[in-house]
């Protein structure tokens, strides 16, 4: 399913960072009408950027702390050399407006999906702050950012609205974010993201010890995948799975086993997803003798169980109970000097 991308709102937008994100958002902004400018973290005009309407750092993780540090020590250098009476004034509007934060308005986010605003305190004085993540990776400079992606938000309150719109104009979904969930909402997309490459990265040196070469392998993979994907988009959990353990088909599972002997890493992750499909098979309705069964097919005969699984309840998916968050200390971000992975060209998720 696509989201229809809405007008743009009437902001401009700098853009700091060269890299893979950075190159996305710019391009996809531009193409919809907003007045964009990218500039790298390290230029000596970065601070140009915290005249547009909204600054993003589309930089690495390590780099946002000192990025804002950097910009925070400028922007005071800035307006220092414009006398002593704008500083004033500044101030005096600033105290009169602090009901409604910040006086300039103006916004500065990052593109991390795991930090909360923490390592943007040093510009706070002057700016609201937020959090705007594109639940999406880019492999390359030119991936585009796709629509229907989710952008989690966590902001300030009057800019969270201002990126809810710059969010639908992209065609994507805003979701908002407690500070306190971003971590967990990244480890999400993580493990639907990045762990799937590392799945299918050692089901393609299976299909290698086929006789397959590495591209055959990929190219064989892909479409079960993309087909997989597809089936979940139309039946959702727990339906979407698929296999020997939903068949009860504990003979093929030891057989697979008996075949990842030579790879124990790989048989290692096997039992693991094997054993963690447990609770998606008590929704689909196993009975619990052939759950039973298949528990002890993926559990290692060397290892202690993991689980106890005595009181196969299903679980409620749609209706997830709220965690409990505890109370996660903000990063320490200390003096560190900007380096190379200011303009770090990753990708986002």
């Amino acid at each position: 399913m696509t989201t229809q991308a809405s007008p743009a709102p009437a902001v401009t937008v700098a853009v700091l960072g060269t890299g893979r994100l950075a190159h996305a958002l710019t391009t996809a902004l531009a193409a919809r009408g907003v007045p964009v400018t990218m500039l790298s973290a390290r230029s000596p005009e970065r601070t140009r950027a915290l005249d547009a309407d909204l600054t993003v750092l589309a930089v690495s993780d390590d780099a946002i702390g000192p990025v804002a540090d950097a910009l925070a020590t400028d922007a005071a250098a800035r307006a220092a050399g414009h006398g002593s009476t704008a500083g004033h004034e500044a101030g005096d509007e600033h105290e009169a407006g602090d009901e409604q934060g910040p006086a300039t308005g103006h916004g500065v986010v990052h593109c991390s999906g795991a930090l909360d605003l923490t390592p943007l305190a040093p510009l706070a004085a002057d700016h609201r702050l937020g959090a705007w993540h594109p639940m999406q990776a880019f492999a390359t400079v030119d991936t585009p950012i796709a629509p229907g992606v989710t952008w989690g938000i966590t902001a300030d309150p009057g800019l969270r609205d201002v990126l809810a719109e710059l969010t639908t104009t992209l065609g994507g979904r805003p979701v908002l974010l407690r500070p306190e969930d971003r971590a967990r909402y990244h480890a999400a997309a993580t493990m639907a993201s990045n762990y799937t490459v590392v799945l299918v990265d050692h089901a393609a040196r299976l299909l290698q010890d086929c006789g397959l070469d590495a591209r055959s392998a990929l190219d064989a993979l892909l479409p079960l995948v993309r087909s997989t994907l597809d089936g979940l988009q139309d039946v959702g959990l727990p339906a979407g799975l698929t296999g020997p353990a939903v068949r009860g088909d504990v003979g093929t599972i030891r057989r697979h086993l008996a075949a990842l002997a030579a790879r124990p890493d790989t048989a290692a992750l096997y039992r693991a997803v094997g054993l963690a499909a447990h609770d998606l098979l008590v929704a689909r309705g196993m009975d619990p003798a052939t759950l039973a069964a298949i528990d002890a097919a993926f559990r290692d005969p060397d290892a202690p169980a993991r689980h106890d699984h005595g009181d196969p309840t299903p679980p409620a998916h749609g209706d997830p109970t709220p965690p409990d968050h505890g109370d996660a200390a903000p990063p320490a971000h200390g003096d560190a000097a900007l380096r190379d992975c200011a303009d770090h060209p990753g990708s986002s998720t």
